[in-house]
C-alpha cells in the first residue's frame, strides 16, 4: 500500500434540449417569428467608445439560455441595473475604495458587463465583467451568482455562455479572479490557479502578469482555462429543494451504513497488549482548544453528515448549516499508532500521519503518537474529500508544534488535530481538505482506470472512487446508494458482530 497522507505537509498549512445548438455555431440570426428571442443589450457606450462588443446576439447563446427560462444582458455599466451593481460590488469587499471595474472606467473603460437574467421576472442570478486581454484572452475580473439563487446552476450557465462568446471571438484562453470562497467553482468549470495549469494557460498568465493587463483583487487567485472549442449546454440544475432532499446519513446511520464505530465523543485511544482500549480523554489543559483560545466556536457534530456525492467522489461530508470563517469542524479522533504499529497494518488505507518535521521531533523525543486510524473506530471527518487545489477546511494541531530551542530544550509536540473552516461555507456544500503533497493522485495522469472491470474516474477532490457504487446494470443512473446497497453494509455490520463478538467489527468500512 502506498504511504498515507502526511497531515498538512504542505500548508496543511451532457446534451441538450433538442434542437439546441452549441455555442459558437455559425448560425443565422433567428427570423421574426421563429427560434429564440437573442439576448439584448443596454447601457451600451456610444458607437465612438473602444469598448468591447460582445456578440451577445449570438443565436447559438440565446439557444443554450432560452429553453431554461434565462436571459443574457449585455452591454456598459447600467447592464443588469442596480441589482447588478450591488450583486458585484457585495461579493468582492476589496472594490469598496476602487468602483473602476463596477463602474467600467479607468483600466475597465473597455470592459462589458454580462447579465443572466431570469427571462419572466427579470430577477438578476448571476452577473460579470469582462474584457479581451492580449488579444487572446478573455479576462473575467468580476464573477457573482446571487446568494439566493447559488447551487441551482446559474453560475455554470453564465460561465458556458461566456466561454461560448469567447469562441465566437476567436479567444484561446478565459482567466478569472476567484475569491477564497469560489475557487471550487472554478475548479469544477475546468479552470486552474497558475500551479495547476497547462503549460499554454500558465504561458498566457504569466505574459499578462508581467505587461500589468490583469487585474488581481485582495484575497483572489488568478485561475485560467483554453476556451473550449466545442461547448454543450451546461446540465439542467436540481430545483433547490430537490437538493435539500437528497439522501444524508448523520454519525450513527453513517457508522452503522458503512461499518465503523464512531467515537467522536470520546476522542483517540491506544490499543493494549491485552486488546483493551486506552483512551486519551481526559486529556490535559494544553491540549484542550480553550486553552489556545477560550473564543473557539465550533460547529454542533450533528449538524454534520455524510452524503454520496456521485460515482466519481464516492461518500463525502457536508454541513445543514452555514459554517462560519476559523470555526472547528471535526476533530481527527481514531485509533493511535506508533510507527511500528503502523507498519503492521494489513490496510493502511485510512491511516494518516504528521508532517514530517512533526514527525521526526516526535521520533526524537520517544513520541509513540505518529499516526491517527479511523478505518473501524473514527468519525465523520473519515467521508471528507481530498481538494488540492481549492480545500475549504484547514489541519490545526494542539498544542501548537514548537521546535526545541534553547528556551524551551523539549520544544512542544502536537498530540490532536482539528478540521477549521479556512473561510465562510454555506451549508450543503461539500466540505474538503488537501491532503499533502505525499498523497497519490494519480487521476493527475489518467482521467480513468479500471477496477473490477468497471469503469473508475476519480476527479480532483475525490479522495476515493466509488467503484462499488458503480452501475452494476448497463445504462443505470447513479445518484444515490440504493436498498440493496444499504442491504450489502447490513450484512457487513452483521458478519462483523459475529466475527468480534462486541459488536465492533473490525471490516472495511467501504468507499468513503
Amino acid at each position: 500500500s502506498p504511504l498515507p497522507p502526511r497531515m498538512a505537509a504542505a500548508t496543511m498549512c451532457g446534451a441538450g434540449p433538442a434542437g439546441s445548438a452549441r455555442l459558437g455555431e455559425d448560425l443565422p440570426p433567428p427570423g421574426p417569428d421563429v427560434g429564440p428571442t437573442p439576448p439584448r443589450r443596454s447601457g451600451r457606450r456610444p458607437a465612438s467608445s473602444p469598448a468591447l462588443q460582445l456578440p451577445c446576439d449570438d443565436a447559438a447563446i440565446a439557444a443554450l439560455l432560452s429553453p431554461r427560462k434565462l436571459a443574457l444582458d449585455c452591454g456598459g455599466a447600467s447592464a443588469g441595473g442596480v441589482e447588478a451593481t450591488k450583486l458585484l460590488k457585495a461579493s468582492f469587499g476589496s472594490l469598496s475604495d476602487n468602483r473602476a471595474a463596477l463602474d467600467l472606467t479607468g483600466p475597465f473603460k473597455d470592459a462589458e458587463r454580462a447579465v443572466l437574467l431570469d427571462s419572466e421576472t427579470r430577477h438578476v442570478l448571476a452577473a460579470a465583467v469582462v474584457h479581451v486581454r492580449a488579444g487572446s484572452v478573455l479576462e473575467v475580473p468580476l464573477f457573482a451568482t446571487a446568494k439566493k439563487f447559488r447551487g441551482q446552476g446559474f453560475g455554470s450557465a453564465l460561465y458556458a455562455a461566456l466561454a461560448g462568446l469567447g469562441r465566437r471571438l476567436g479567444l484561446q484562453t478565459l482567466v478569472v479572479s476567484a475569491t477564497d470562497e469560489s475557487r471550487a467553482f472554478w475548479v469544477r468549470q475546468g479552470l486552474h490557479a497558475k500551479t495547476f495549469c497547462g503549460a499554454a494557460e500558465k504561458s498566457a498568465m504569466s505574459s499578462l502578469e508581467q505587461r500589468g493587463l490583469v487585474t488581481s483583487f485582495q484575497n483572489t487567485t488568478l485561475m485560467a482555462a483554453p476556451i473550449p472549442q466545442g461547448l454543450e449546454p451546461p446540465p439542467l440544475a436540481l430545483d433547490q429543494r430537490d437538493r435539500d432532499r437528497l439522501p444524508g446519513l448523520k454519525a450513527r446511520a453513517a457508522a452503522s451504513t458503512h461499518c465503523y464505530e464512531d467515537i467522536n465523543d470520546k476522542g483517540s485511544f491506544w490499543v493494549a497488549a491485552d486488546g483493551s482500549r486506552q483512551w486519551r480523554a481526559p486529556y490535559p489543559a494544553d491540549e484542550m482548544l480553550t486553552g489556545v483560545d477560550p473564543n473557539v466556536k465550533w460547529v454542533p457534530y450533528k449538524e454534520l453528515e455524510a452524503f454520496f456525492a456521485g460515482p466519481t467522489r464516492g461518500w463525502g461530508l457536508r454541513c445543514t448549516r452555514d459554517i462560519k470563517d476559523t470555526e472547528f469542524v471535526v476533530e481527527i479522533v481514531g485509533r493511535c499508532l506508533s510507527f511500528e504499529e503502523y507498519e503492521q497494518l494489513e490496510d493502511k488505507t485510512y491511516a494518516v500521519g504528521f508532517p514530517e518535521n512533526i514527525s521526526e521531533a516526535k521520533r526524537a523525543a520517544g513520541d509513540r503518537l505518529q499516526y491517527i486510524d479511523p478505518k473501524t473506530e473514527g468519525g465523520l471527518w473519515r467521508f471528507i474529500n481530498d481538494s488540492e487545489e481549492a480545500p475549504n477546511l484547514r489541519l490545526v494541531y494542539i498544542p501548537r508544534f514548537e521546535k526545541p530551542s534553547a528556551k524551551n530544550p523539549d520544544g512542544v509536540l502536537p498530540k490532536r488535530a482539528f478540521l477549521q473552516a479556512a473561510h465562510d461555507i454555506p451549508a450543503g456544500v461539500e466540505l474538503t481538505w488537501d491532503y499533502g503533497p505525499a498523497y497519490p493522485r494519480p487521476w493527475k495522469e489518467a482521467e480513468a482506470s479500471e477496477a473490477g472491470g468497471q469503469a473508475l474516474r476519480v476527479d480532483e477532490g475525490g479522495r476515493r472512487a466509488a467503484a462499488k457504487w458503480a452501475s452494476a446494470e448497463p445504462g443505470r443512473s447513479v445518484s444515490s446508494p440504493t436498498p440493496a446497497d444499504v442491504g450489502a453494509a447490513e450484512r457487513c455490520r452483521g458478519e462483523a458482530s459475529t466475527r468480534g463478538g462486541t459488536g465492533e467489527g473490525r471490516v472495511s468500512g467501504g468507499a468513503d
